[in-house]
């Protein structure tokens, strides 16, 4: 990265707490120490992020750290993310390397030279939750620092990154009931009575009960010799009357002597004619 473009950028923004006292001193050249380091660290105080997603912007969270001693020495720098901010990919640096991060935490280890007049340059990205999240940054080094007071930055951003709810119901909802009801009653009744009634009975009954086979001379006749009750029985024909199974030829043998007393009875008349 272009360390000219980071301290414009620094100081332009006026970003790091505690940083501006540092560098107007080193400026001066006012240093106390004769050997040793003078480590610093610091936090952006401003936040770019997305509303709807809570995701920081650009490269994400940005931070400094560096060495005002004069003697050069090896640094530890630790972002620990206390409150609402979950960091999300491995941290971008000026100078140095990243040892290790994860969602809470980020461990840098850079080669610090002596009497730095610049910062080097962290980016985490990030994202945030809720409406105030809290970063830590601290810096170690293997020399003694004869103050540690910028060794140590709490930062607290009061963003609202609570995710927006819906302000707007749903404007699709029909508005209209459905016009395909029915518009009136059923007009399919049925408008006149059948016209035609049944106009002929049955023209014939049925001569025997269904089954029966036989015929009176074949059957046999209750006991006694005769049937009780007159009329026309319940089958549809006469009721016997007490003759016997003979009764059809007497009636015959009736009939031939009657036509033979109507032929007697006619030569008679003629014998009787002819004799006058």
């Amino acid at each position: 990265m272009n360390r000219s473009r980071i301290t414009s950028a620094a100081v332009g923004f006026a970003l790091l707490g505690g940083l501006a006292t540092t560098q107007v001193a080193t400026a001066a050249g006012a240093f106390a120490y004769e050997s040793g380091a003078e480590m610093n660290v610091g936090l952006t105080s401003g936040i770019l992020y997305d509303k709807n997603t809570g995701k920081v912007l650009g490269d994400g969270i940005g931070g400094t750290f560096g060495n005002h001693g004069p003697e050069a020495d090896t640094a530890t720098v630790t972002v620990t993310a206390v409150e609402n901010v979950k960091f999300t990919a491995k941290p971008k640096v000026d100078k140095g390397t990243v040892k290790s991060w994860n969602a809470k935490k980020v461990v840098i280890e850079a080669e610090l030279a002596a009497n730095g007049d610049e910062l080097e340059k962290m980016d985490l990205p990030a994202s945030l939750s809720g409406k105030k999240q809290t970063l830590r940054a601290e810096i170690k080094g293997l020399k003694t620092d004869p103050d540690t007071s910028n060794n140590t930055v709490t930062q607290t951003y009061s963003v609202d990154a609570t995710k927006p709810k819906p302000t707007e119901k749903p404007t699709d909802k029909p508005t209209d009931d459905p016009t395909d009801k029915p518009t009136g009653k059923p007009s399919g009744k049925p408008t006149s009575k059948p016209s035609e009634k049944p106009t002929d009975k049955p023209s014939s009954k049925p001569s025997a009960t269904p089954g029966d086979d036989s015929s009176p001379a074949n059957t046999p006749a209750p006991a006694g010799g005769s049937d009780k009750g007159s009329g026309t029985g319940g089958d549809g024909s006469l009721a016997q009357t007490g003759g016997g199974s003979h009764t059809p030829q007497l009636i015959g043998g009736a009939g031939a002597l009657v036509v033979l007393g109507g032929a007697a009875l006619v030569l008679a008349k003629r014998r009787k004619s002819g004799q006058n």
